[in-house]
This record gives C-alpha cells, structure tokens and sequence, in this order.
C-alpha cells in the first residue's frame, strides 16, 4: 500500500515509541528513520570532524544498526538533516508514505503537535501518531470513525487493509450528539431525537455496506456522544483507530478537522490519520 514507512526520530522516548510500532507492524515496504536537527545545511558543518549533524549521523546509524538486528528482514535506511521536522516528514506523504511520529516530539505540551501538523497537510499518505505507552494494554482490533463523507470511506478501505494485514475484527463507529440549539422542552423533542438517530444509523449502516462491499466482515456501533471522545476512548484497547483527514484547501491544510485533532491529543493508543491514499 505504502511507498516506504517514514518514522521521524529524535531519540526520544516518544519516538523510539514511534520506531519500535512502525518495526514491529509487518509492513513489506522499506524503513526509513529521518533524524532532523534545528537549523539549516552548512557546506562548512559537513565538512567538520564534529558537530551536531556528524555526531547525530553516528547515533542514528547506531539505532538503525540495533533495528536490523532485531528485524533482520527489514530494510532499514536513515536520512539526517537540518530542517524543521513537519516539513522534512512532510514531503514524504506526497509520495505516498506512512509517516509515524511520536505522539508528541515538541517536549512541551502544546496542540499543535507534530502529529497534528502532519495530518493537516495534504498528500496521498497517511500519519501515525503513537503514544509513548501503547503498549501498556492488551490491544485488540481496527476501528475506524465513519461520518457519510467520501474522505470517511477511503479510511474504511484502508481499515479493512489493516485488520487484514493483523489479523483482527474490524469496527465501524459512528458517533453523533444532538444539537445543542434544540429544546428539551418542546413536544416534538423525543420524536426529532429519535428522527436524528435513524438518519445517524443509516449513515453507519451505508458505511458497513461499502465496507461488505470490499469484502469485509465489520461491526458497527451507533455511540451518541463527541465523536473525539468516542473515539479516543476506543485508543485504549485498540490495535489502531483510524480517521479521515478533513483537510481542503489553502489555511485549511494546516487546521486539521476538529475530530481528528482533538482525537490525536486524546489518544492513548495508536491513530493513523489517512488522506487521499489510493
């Protein structure tokens, strides 16, 4: 599916985290582990015996070594560069890649991570973000957040690709909340209510038909609540939940869709965000 699988890595916990999800999830395609340092390319700094980008070549080599003792089947390259790391990995999703990234590598909490400005750019790949500690649970299958749109059901395909590849059940999740500018009061309420959740169901039941449309198996789960915390609670005990990227266009490419974000800085556990992977 993937060109290769990009993991930007820093040496950090978060990223060796990244690192360790993106050796161990059996893709076929190459690695690459992209360390990128503050700062811009020197002619003068390549062709000094120390500094930051020589001694950091030596430690990502060094990593690199250690990964292909531990996945001898795997090919594993690494890259070094100055630069800043959501531009770097950037380039790489227009060339179709997973890009894997910790859940947060800016060592400072802030909402915009990496992650997130990742999944707000366009291309045809995909974003992982992968917390430090996805593996304290004992994780069990692919759910995916459906919500009618086109965008939605290129990550249902996707998600079936992935619980094929794991070997795990597949479910589809559609979350929705009533509208806060309707009245509790009014007569018509429960009857509006219970309208809004039939037209909620059919959009989750349309998307388990293209799901068995591709060949799948899924469930399905109509939760009445924010969709980011649904969706964040499934990171607990899944392998991966997987979302669209809403991006368009313009401002647009850098604000990704509120569910998405709000996900990626709810997760506990591993969420990939997809757009335009073909």
């Amino acid at each position: 599916m993937f060109t290769q699988v990009v993991v930007g890595w820093d040496g950090s916990p978060n990223s060796e985290a990244a690192l360790k999800w993106a050796a161990e999830r059996g893709d076929a395609a190459p690695l690459l582990i992209v360390h990128t340092l503050p700062g811009s390319d020197t002619s003068s700094e390549y062709l000094r015996a120390t500094g930051d980008l020589p001694e950091a070549r030596v430690e990502l080599i060094d990593r690199a070594d250690r990964l292909r003792a531990e996945h001898p089947s795997r090919t594993v390259d690494t890259l070094t560069v100055h630069g800043r790391p959501d531009r770097e990995l950037a380039a790489y999703l227009d060339g179709g890649a997973l890009v894997v990234v910790g859940s947060s590598q800016s060592g400072h909490e802030t909402a915009w991570t990496l992650g997130a400005r990742l999944a707000g750019r366009r291309g045809r790949g995909a974003v992982a973000v992968i917390p430090p500690d996805w593996e304290a649970a004992d994780r069990r299958g692919v759910v995916v957040g459906v919500d009618g749109s086109a965008r939605a059901k290129d990550a249902v395909r996707f998600a079936i690709e992935e619980s094929v590849r794991l070997g795990e059940p597949l479910e589809l999740v559609h979350a929705w909340v009533v509208p806060t500018s309707w009245n509790s009061a009014y007569i018509e309420y429960l009857s509006d209510v219970s309208l809004m959740e039939d037209m909620r169901r059919d959009v989750l039941d349309d998307a388990l038909a293209h799901a068995r449309a591709h060949g799948a198996d899924p469930t399905g789960r109509l939760e009445r609540g924010s969709a980011a915390e649904v969706l964040a609670a499934a990171t607990e005990s899944a392998s991966v939940v997987i979302v669209a990227s809403h991006t368009a266009g313009g401002m647009a490419r850098f604000l990704l869709g509120s569910v998405s974000h709000d996900l990626l800085l709810r997760a506990t556990g591993p969420v990939i965000v997809v757009s335009d992977v073909g």
